[in-house]
């Protein structure tokens, strides 16, 4: 009975001690110790408010008042802050002289991440020691094997967890700075050790969309770079899954992201859309080596057609300096036009198109200033709805009782031109435009601000052609071996386009007629053939031909 009493006596003590260990024990003497460890790491001062022992519901220790002071390029606030870190170390090693980290609990995390006007990250200094943020736009972040990674692989956690987490996301780089906000964020990394591959787990809501965002996966092994063998991850993005398959060794990313549909009213992002667009069979391939990312393929389905280009960019300056090419094959045109923008003219069809292009910068004064390029494009089987050329062209020449269709839209079995783009300037040249009732040739501009200056050459069918000409003076001038070809002239907007007549034009075929018949007379003439009253007679019905009086 001693005995029992004994040990309840022991256990008791021991219990006791064990409770009071947090009081007794005073682990914040070890911050000297410790701080400037992980303020190398990060690269960023750090603060802690109190640091204790604890017993239950593990033992370990507890962090409260974390703290990672902001790069003083980008303020004065904090970079981020937890209200606490629970450390958690298996006993059993503990007895026996080893600690192994069992657990580690991050609660309520709160990060803002800033990108400077400059469009630099508050974060591209994170863990590179001796680098400070870039004041010109003439530098980017690039990865460090010193990063966030290294720390990550020296850990050696069974566990890394994360409860109520919230990043805000601050873009000044734009003309309207915009925030977005990642809220409800749970985090759950499992056997973080050198040598192997974590379980990684994340779910969040990205507001204002209301979007959930989840993420699982591998990637791995851990070493003590930040090279990478293999990343297996799936993203789900609302509705949206994608898979992300590659790997990275030093400043080389290798990546490749598919997925079988993507719709636009699903990214976190808004998109110059009038209606949701939804991509399928998506896949992109891309390499990223320092400050240089090649888009070596990217492929989809959209609009029941086939798009695929590769291209290449260079971060680090406020207009980024790209080059790509851009096939597209099938693609119906009047959905897309649809989606895109609302205009009083548009074109259907089945269109096709090769485009190479090259410039600086994404925003609209750039691309105007610096975009170049030069390709191919083909629309057959459509209608230009908004617009019928030749009720156009017959009220230019005051045309009555003309049958040329009452609907306002021009229906066509092919459209094609090549085109060149320079200094926000579409030039459209070898312009093809074959239908029913005539065939049009010429070329012109459109611009990026939607101005057009284009002359096309409308060659109508024989039988209108003799329509037209026999209700109009005018028309007879164009006539040339029984086909009327008209020069029109488009002017206006996109949205406003006008139309008129090339007078010159016609003036040049007037004169080619009357030269015609003159060589054809004094022809006549020298050959005896012609008597000088029958060319009288004959002058007086080209007079009466052309002027019809």
């Amino acid at each position: 009975m001693k005995i029992v009493i004994g040990i309840g006596v022991l256990i008791a003590v021991l219990v006791g001690v064990a409770l009071l260990l947090p009081f007794v024990v005073d682990l914040n003497k070890y911050q000297e110790q410790y701080r400037p460890l992980i303020e190398e790491a990060l690269n960023r001062k750090v603060t802690l408010q109190d640091i204790r022992l604890t017993i239950w519901p593990r033992l370990g220790a507890r962090v409260a008042g974390f703290t990672v002071i902001e790069d003083p390029a980008f303020g004065t606030g904090p970079f981020a802050s937890l209200s606490s870190v629970d450390v958690g170390v298996k006993l059993m090693p503990l007895l026996s002289g080893k600690v192994e980290v069992e657990e580690i609990t991050l609660r309520e995390p709160v990060i803002t991440v800033i990108k400077n006007k400059n469009g630099v990250l508050n974060a591209a200094t994170l863990g590179r020691k001796g680098v400070a943020a870039s004041e010109t736009p003439s530098r980017a972040p690039v990865p460090s094997p010193d990063g966030p990674l290294k720390i990550l692989a020296l850990l050696a956690v069974d566990r890394v967890s994360l409860a109520g987490g919230k990043v805000t996301y601050r873009d000044f780089s734009q003309a309207k700075p915009v925030e977005y906000v990642l809220q409800g964020m749970e985090l759950l990394l499992q056997s973080v050790h050198l040598g192997s591959s974590p379980n990684l787990h994340l779910a969040l809501t990205v507001q204002p969309m209301n979007l959930p965002i989840s993420l699982d996966g591998t990637f791995g092994p851990l070493k003590e770079t930040a090279d990478l063998d293999a990343i297996d991850l799936h993203v789900a993005v609302g509705n949206t899954n994608f898979a992300i398959a590659g790997k990275t060794a030093g400043q080389h990313m290798a990546l490749t992201v598919t997925a079988p549909a993507i719709n636009a009213a699903d990214l976190p992002m808004t998109l110059p859309l009038k209606k949701p667009v939804e991509v399928k069979d998506f896949k992109v391939s891309a390499e990223m080596k320092g400050q240089d990312m090649r888009l070596s393929d990217l492929s989809f389905q959209l609009f029941e057609g086939q798009v695929v280009a590769q291209g290449g960019l260079t971060s680090g300056a406020a207009a980024p300096p790209f080059n790509g090419k851009l096939t597209i094959g099938g693609l119906q045109l009047g959905p897309a036009i649809d989606a895109v923008a609302e205009t009083p003219v548009s074109i259907s069809g089945t269109a096709g198109a090769d485009l190479s292009v090259m410039g600086k910068g994404f925003a609209m004064p750039d691309l105007t200033r610096a975009l170049e390029g030069a390709g191919h494009v083909a629309v057959k089987d459509g209608k230009i709805d908004g617009v019928n050329f030749l009720q156009e062209a017959a009220s230019i020449l005051k045309v009555a009782g003309v049958s040329v269709g009452e609907a306002k839209a021009t229906a066509f079995s092919t459209i094609e031109t090549d085109l060149a783009i320079k200094q926000g300037v579409v030039m459209l040249q070898n312009l093809l435009m074959d239908s029913h009732d005539f065939q049009a040739t010429g070329g012109g501009t459109i611009g990026f601000d939607h101005a057009l200056n284009m002359t096309v050459n409308l060659r109508l069918s024989e039988a209108l052609s003799q329509q037209v000409a026999g209700s109009s003076p005018v028309a007879r001038l164009a006539v040339k071996e029984g086909r009327l070809t008209l020069p029109l002239l488009i002017g206006g907007t996109l949205d406003a386009p006008s139309y008129g007549l090339d007078m010159k034009g016609l003036t040049g075929k007037v004169q080619e007629q009357i030269k015609q018949k003159a060589e054809e007379a004094i022809g006549g003439l020298l050959k005896g053939t012609t008597k000088p009253k029958d060319l009288e007679q004959e002058g007086k019905q080209l007079l009466k031909g052309l002027f019809s009086r």
